[in-house]
């Protein structure tokens, strides 16, 4: 379920941003006091911060630097690599070559390449997190820090979507898919994946049911 494939991230939250693994125990409620954490959110205090939760936050760009012309948006794409590989091949991938195991999710999904509905629910669960959020609300939005998941589910996606055959967003997307599957294929992407779009909206639906 949705939350297995979220705790397997939060399991190595410490290795994907380099911050201590302590962070993000479900039992730290401080993180909205970590300077590094703010610096990604965009909270209040913070460079760029802004006193309500923004729908586009610093970690979604190049070097975590806010942009106000949106035109570095999705550089930072090396957390959402790690993310997504410890998705589709477990907690233990990062430090593994290749396919670990046959069982997994990349080929329980047949997903060979990154989706546009794959790449905006890992930020989601990227920024989730960060937050001091511990679990979905119906509403879509925060229950601590008001973050609103489901728009930015929808906003990324569709982002995504729109700028996927951009030359930018196109170097971003096969350097994601060369780290996930290592592999610099890119035979296998497609707008319109159908089979790769489902599980995504289906996990973002069950998070915020």
């Amino acid at each position: 379920g949705r939350s297995s494939e979220i705790g397997k991230i939060r399991l190595m939250a410490g290795c994907i941003f380099s911050l201590n693994v302590s962070y993000f125990d479900l039992s730290f409620m401080q993180r909205d006091t970590i300077p590094e954490i703010q610096k990604m959110l965009g909270g209040p205090g913070t460079a760029g911060g802004r006193s309500s939760p923004s729908k586009f936050p610093p970690i979604l760009f190049t070097n975590s630097e806010m942009d106000p012309t949106m035109s570095m948006v999705f550089g930072n794409w090396e957390p959402l690599a790690k993310a997504i590989r410890i998705v589709m091949f477990g907690k233990n991938s990062l430090d593994i070559s290749g396919w670990p195991r046959a069982k997994c999710n990349a080929q329980k999904w047949g997903t060979m390449s990154s989706t546009p509905g794959l790449l905006a629910w890992g930020w989601v669960a990227l920024i989730f997190i960060l937050s001091s959020d511990t679990s979905f609300t119906k509403s879509g939005v925060g229950a601590k820090s008001r973050l609103p998941y489901a728009a930015m589910f929808t906003a990324y996606k569709q982002l995504w979507v729109t700028l996927w055959d951009q030359p930018r967003i196109c170097t971003i997307r096969k350097k994601i898919d060369a780290y996930v599957w290592q592999s610099s294929s890119t035979s296998n992407i497609a707008t319109s994946d159908a089979e790769g779009e489902d599980f995504t909206s289906d996990l973002m639906r069950l998070a915020i049911a």
